[in-house]
């Protein structure tokens, strides 16, 4: 899917999806699918760094707040907020 491969999280997935009148049941199954959210945030941190603009980046590319803070906090080995 090109949204993953653009570097797209769940939400921004779901998002897209719904725009395109695609049916709920099939943007569950479709997110089913796809390699968790949190590894594919971990590829985007390991190759932008930890920081609060690789956090933003990933806010602004639908990733959830939960997996944007513990994968940039376990990146930094500290708590965020």
């Amino acid at each position: 899917m090109s949204l993953v491969t653009r570097g797209a999280g769940d939400h921004r997935i779901r998002y897209e999806l719904a725009r395109a009148e695609v049916a709920a049941e099939l943007i569950d199954e479709t997110v089913a699918l796809l390699p968790p959210e949190s590894e594919r945030a971990v590829r985007i941190v390991a190759r932008r760094g930890a920081g609060l603009q690789t956090a933003r980046y990933l806010a602004g590319k639908g990733f959830s707040e939960d997996v944007i803070t513990a994968v940039v906090a376990h990146s930094l080995d500290e708590p965020l907020g």
